[in-house]
């Protein structure tokens, strides 16, 4: 329990924090690509997600199965949950969007982060959902989407021409227990980064 308040009082110091580095992004030059862009924004995300993963006393494993491509992926992950999409934010190489549940964007300064990281509103329809997929990857960004938007993913790789990236966890299902009395446990999470795979490629092995 120690561990979740020191998890709670390090992530309202970061929010008050970020209110700076959201006040400098607005002022950062409108010329720079849409690319370099979210990687700016995406360090300090990534530092935030370390830092609350860090409170655990966790330890990361990363087992990646082979480089992945330049341009934008499609990580597809089993779990979509706060906790796992922390995680990732903090330890995938690419910048990616991903889906956000509608209360997340009621919170002042979360939701100005949610935008700024192009983050997708998960009370839409599927085709709702597949044009801001797309439009993200246009733009260059990766995107991070659930396994229930499988079709989802799959109708992207296809008509963007981009790998989906199966990533799996462990271990993330330990770090925070309790309903009512919340508890941040240390464990070993793992993190798989299975080889990507282009959907025409896919297309020819079920052929």
């Amino acid at each position: 329990m120690f561990r979740y308040w020191c998890l709670t009082m390090y992530v309202v110091v970061s929010f008050f924090k970020s209110m700076k580095h959201l006040y400098d992004h607005e002022l950062t030059d409108p010329r720079i690509s849409y690319t370099k862009r979210m990687h700016l924004i995406h360090e300090h995300a990534k530092k935030f997600a370390r830092g609350c993963i860090d409170q655990s006393g966790s330890v990361m494993t990363i087992y990646q199965q082979k480089k992945l491509p330049d341009g934008p992926v499609i990580y597809v992950t089993q779990e979509h949950h706060p906790v796992t999409t922390t995680l990732l934010i903090g330890h995938l190489e690419k910048p990616f969007a991903f889906i956000a549940k509608p209360h997340l964007f009621r919170y002042p300064i979360l939701k100005q982060w949610l935008k700024k990281m192009a983050v997708i509103h998960q009370n839409q329809s599927d085709d709702a959902l597949l044009e801001e997929a797309k439009e993200r990857i246009i733009s260059g960004q990766s995107i991070l989407l659930p396994e229930k938007y499988r079709p989802i993913a799959e109708a992207l790789a296809e008509e963007c021409d981009c790998p989906i990236v199966p990533i799996e966890t462990s271990g993330t299902e330990r770090l925070l227990t309790g309903k009512i009395v919340k508890r941040l446990r240390p464990v070993n999470v793992d993190i798989h980064i299975k080889a990507p795979v282009m959907m025409s490629d896919y297309a020819q092995k079920r052929a």
